[in-house]
């Protein structure tokens, strides 16, 4: 949230579009101050006691729905993390203070909206939240692909300004597959080696996905890849559906 400040200041905007780097430099400084901090504060934490023995990989049938909601999730992480930036920059011209206020004012959402997702998957389950998140992400999709064929170039930016706040908070759904794969484990062992391994093929997936997307998006344009993520998430959609149903209250 207080990136945008920085880079409002006159004598920043006038370094940066000069070609400086001053505004990046403080603010990275200050990063780095807050990581060292950070590391200190974790170095003072008790240790846990016991041994936790678990494999690194854990594949088990019973999990393979689980397996391939991360893949779908990977994907679409890495649509957000890095195109629909791309998006806003290449397409848009938005500068540093722009992207910084969104991605500020998503945090500051998330704070309030994670905790009521939480409780949307209590009342609701998680099998219908997996849904609802993966409906709107197909929308959500086709607004970053379209919307400069849609509207006027302003009314454009501000559409998709709005979506990708909406891309942050619905990505905060993707917890309910971490209830999922808690609710089918047979102890705490089982469930934190099926997560590891649900981490492991998001990131593989991510990374597959940042190189062909950049591919597609130099050479079939920017409007395909969106489409080909509007599918992937009908596929995820479809994935969630097939997920049965176990007893909402958790």
């Amino acid at each position: 949230a207080l990136v945008p400040l920085v880079f409002l200041f006159p004598r920043i905007q006038l370094d940066r579009d000069a070609g400086g780097r001053l505004g990046f430099v403080i603010i990275l400084t200050a990063v780095a101050v807050v990581v060292l901090i950070a590391v200190v504060a974790a170095m003072g934490m008790t240790g846990s006691t016991g041994s936790l023995e678990r494999k690194r990989l854990y594949v088990h049938r019973k999990f393979a729905r689980y397996y391939g909601l991360e893949m779908f999730y990977g994907a679409r992480k890495q649509v957000f993390l890095t195109f629909a930036p791309y998006l806003l920059i290449l397409k848009y011209g938005v500068q540093t203070e722009y992207l910084a206020a969104l991605l500020g004012i998503s945090a500051l959402i998330n704070i309030i909206f994670n905790p009521v997702v939480g409780r949307i998957i209590d009342r609701w389950g998680y099998r219908s939240v997996m849904v609802g998140d993966t409906v709107i992400l197909f929308f959500v999709c086709l607004l970053y692909g379209f919307a400069h064929r849609l509207f006027s170039e302003d009314t454009a930016l501000i559409i998709v300004s709005v979506v990708f706040i909406l891309d942050w908070m619905i990505s905060s759904a993707s917890m309910a597959s971490s209830i999922y794969v808690s609710r089918i484990s047979d102890g705490k062992e089982e469930m934190t080696a099926t997560l590891s391994t649900g981490i492991s093929i998001n990131h593989l997936i991510s990374v597959a996905i940042a190189l062909v997307g950049g591919l597609i998006w130099e050479s079939l344009g920017v409007e395909l890849l969106f489409v080909l993520a509007a599918l992937m998430a009908v596929g995820n959609t479809l994935f969630a559906i097939s997920i049965p149903r176990i007893d909402r209250k958790l």
